[in-house]
């Protein structure tokens, strides 16, 4: 039968434009689930990166009034910066809240290989923005950069020495290495006149093995009686005796858990640490160390482990 009115044409023409609404339709569906995710994407970054400055923050707050409470002044008693230097945003972090931060870093996430992380031995690598601040704080133990663009950069001073090179752009932050300086094994020397501590740790956790070297050392000398010259002579002759008892435990505690820990950190009274270097077998990692107490130990992991932070 012949189709004299393009009936037929007419059919086909709609079927193919029910079939285009469709797709179109399918379309927008799928355009608005993306931008439902985008959104929903932006959101999370946004709530990350306030969550990763609230825990900065709060590291700065705890730094300051730590600083407040022992007397001490700046990170680096260098010299006097002002606040808006890299060193006046330098923060002091001891394990736990470099967990909370690292949790926070753990929920930042991009669609693109733009996050950075990077692990230096030296600063030859370092991104432009952070070579003022590691110029400031000269580590001797290599540098960890979290680069996230357009919202932070962090430039990390860790506890122990970086080894490799390790420069990683990703979707995520490359944390693992950063977490593992937290569980390394060390053996602690806290030297003092008088006053020893060494310890076994296996992490932050705690100390496994806890050893306490104590003496009489002449503290300072007195008006009458011995001349200034024998108190000296003799004060040396109980740091010598003292240092003595120090490296026999020393040798003790490096044959039974020398084949465990990684580092010996050393710290304390710098003329005692010279001489109780020369009989460390393990590699070593001097620090400043407060002087340890004995109800406190946690406050020595937290400085042995702990981490120094410039936002930048």
């Amino acid at each position: 039968m012949v189709d004299l009115f393009g009936k037929k044409k007419l059919e086909d023409r709609i079927l193919e434009l029910e079939s285009s609404l469709k797709d179109l339709q399918s379309d927008r569906e799928e355009l608005a689930r993306t931008l439902e995710k985008r959104d929903e994407k932006i959101r999370k970054l946004n709530a990350a990166n306030q969550e990763c400055n609230l825990a900065l923050k709060d590291a700065e707050q705890r730094a300051a009034a730590a600083a407040t409470s022992s007397g001490l002044g700046e990170p680096d008693a260098n010299a006097k910066r002002s606040e808006s230097s890299p060193q006046a945003r330098a923060v002091k972090t001891g394990p736990r809240e470099l967990e909370r931060l690292v949790k926070r870093l753990k929920e930042c996430r991009t669609g693109e290989d733009d996050l950075l992380t990077a692990y230096l031995p030296d600063g030859k690598e370092l991104v432009p923005e952070a070579r003022e601040a590691a110029q400031a704080a000269r580590s001797q133990r290599g540098w960890i950069v979290l680069k996230y663009p357009q919202l932070f950069t962090l430039l990390l001073v860790p506890p122990f020495p970086v080894r490799e090179s390790l420069s990683a752009p990703g979707e995520v932050f490359t944390l693992a290495p950063l977490q593992e300086m937290m569980e390394t094994p060390v053996l602690v020397v806290s030297a003092h006149a008088g006053d020893t501590f060494l310890g076994v740790a296996y992490g932050s956790g705690g100390f496994e093995v806890q050893e306490f070297v104590q003496s009489q050392v002449k503290e300072k000398h007195s008006k009458g009686g011995w001349s200034q010259k024998r108190f000296e002579r003799l004060r040396e002759e109980d740091i010598k005796n003292h240092i003595d008892e120090v490296l026999q435990k020393l040798s003790e505690l490096a044959a039974k858990y020398g084949s465990v820990v990684r580092y010996a950190v050393l710290g304390g009274d710098q003329s005692m640490i010279k001489q109780i270097a020369p009989a460390v077998t393990l590699p070593i990692v001097e620090r400043r160390l407060e002087r340890h107490d004995e109800k406190r130990l946690d406050k020595l992991l937290d400085e042995v482990y702990g981490f120094t932070i410039y936002r930048i």
